[in-house]
């Protein structure tokens, strides 16, 4: 099957879930064709050796501004496949838009894809016409959530018609599918599929050990920014040490709020419980994870942005670490079930005080079957082979209603 996808930004140290999507439809025959707008700045995401299909990527021109970088390209496209170009440039948008339409088609194969995702809303806005140059082949999107903080947000209208221009729209939790509702997309056409993960690369951390040295270790990982939450996280460890819990944490990640986070430490005195280890990869984060009994995950949400599957959760589980997570978006729905009760309310200094006093009481078999539960969750749940192989039977579903519905039309307009 031919395979079109469309991200935001590729490579990106954020979004390891879009390699490992990525990775499986090669390793299960597919063609794929791949084109983002930008890229990230920090690694793949993934750890070790960049994988082959990422030098493939290629790109398109975001704004206008950057038409100049594509104009041999560009000039090459128009010659081979010069009514793609038209057909792009007639999908109804403001006159500016229609130009780089024009050129973001002329950019893309001119042979059509059997199936075409889009990665992220963003990227959705920018190639509404994709059913103009692709009027046979399934065109859908996963929306991811809403915007993060710093990101514009764009117009009602616009979502609007971006939802309105796939077939299917694929979104990871109930909590997101009801957020895509209310913004506009059409109840019957969106779909949850959850992100996958490659089983085989985590494997189990057997024999575990929890609470080493008698500390509870607990382990935070993310953008150093302000919808994290981070800022709670050591608030609450700061409560625990001040009553004399014997408690470790570790924070993994990078970002604006680092700064901030470094001075909370040193002005409490928390050098001691507390380590700041920046960027990790998925192989660094692989051993942090088996190493944590607690996986804490205190978001916020912030404007229309709220966490949704939060795959670093998933990640932790497949590591048999205990799930402590805050009750916002999607996140308790890709909890274990056992694990819900270690949650707390969004920014409850509180609450996080609660769970982890909890598990740093729970004894230790206890802690080995929630961290066996946790495990089989995420592996009954989230195998990218079945996902990926649902995903693209729900699209080519959508595609066989489109191809029925132009060939009636055809009769149609013979009779």
């Amino acid at each position: 099957m031919k395979v079109l996808a469309i991200a935001e930004h590729f490579p990106s140290p954020y979004k390891a879930y879009h390699y490992v999507q990525f990775e499986r439809f090669l390793r299960d025959g597919h063609e794929l064709e791949l084109y983002a707008f930008g890229q990230h700045a920090g690694g793949v995401g993934t750890g070790g050796e960049e994988p082959a299909f990422v030098s493939k990527t290629r790109y398109l021109p975001a704004t206008l501004r950057d038409a100049p970088k594509f104009l041999g390209k560009f000039l090459g496209g128009m010659c081979r496949h010069p009514f793609q170009a038209v057909r792009g440039f007639a999908h109804p948008a403001p006159f500016k838009h229609r130009w780089l339409n024009l050129i973001r088609a002329v950019l893309l194969p001119a042979q059509a894809p059997d199936v075409c995702i889009v990665h992220n809303l963003r990227a959705a806005i920018n190639v509404q016409f994709l059913k103009s140059i692709y009027p046979e082949a399934a065109i859908t999107m996963h929306y991811h959530g809403g915007e993060l903080p710093g990101v514009p947000v764009p117009p009602a209208v616009l979502v609007r018609s971006a939802f309105n221009s796939f077939d299917v729209v694929f979104t990871n939790t109930q909590s997101s599918l009801q957020h895509a509702i209310s913004r506009g997309q059409s109840p019957e056409r969106v779909v949850i599929s959850q992100v996958g993960f490659d089983i085989e690369t985590f494997p189990d951390p057997q024999p575990r050990v929890y609470r080493r040295e008698g500390k509870l270790n607990v382990l935070m990982v993310g953008r150093l920014s302000e919808e994290k939450g981070f800022l709670f996280g050591l608030q609450a460890l700061q409560a625990l040490v001040a009553e004399g819990q014997n408690i470790v944490m570790r924070v993994a990640g990078d970002g604006p709020e680092r700064e901030r986070l470094t001075n909370f430490i040193a002005q409490h005195g928390l050098e001691r419980h507390v380590e700041m280890l920046g960027r990790a990869d998925q192989h660094q984060l692989k051993r942090l994870y088996s190493e944590a009994d607690v996986f804490l995950l205190p978001s916020v949400p912030r404007n229309t942005w709220e966490e949704n599957q939060a795959c670093v959760v998933q990640e932790a589980l497949f590591m048999r670490a205990i799930a402590a997570v805050s009750r916002t978006g999607g996140v308790c729905e890709s909890t274990a079930p056992i694990m819900r009760p270690y949650s707390f309310d969004p920014g409850s200094v509180d609450g996080i005080v609660a769970s982890l006093r909890t598990l740093s009481r729970t004894p230790e078999d206890q802690l080995q079957s929630l961290g066996a539960q946790g495990r089989a969750f995420v592996a009954a749940r989230y195998d990218i082979r079945r996902l990926n192989r649902e995903l693209l039977d729900t699209a080519l579903a959508s595609r066989k209603a489109i191809v029925a519905d132009i060939e009636d039309c055809a009769v149609d307009g013979v009779e």
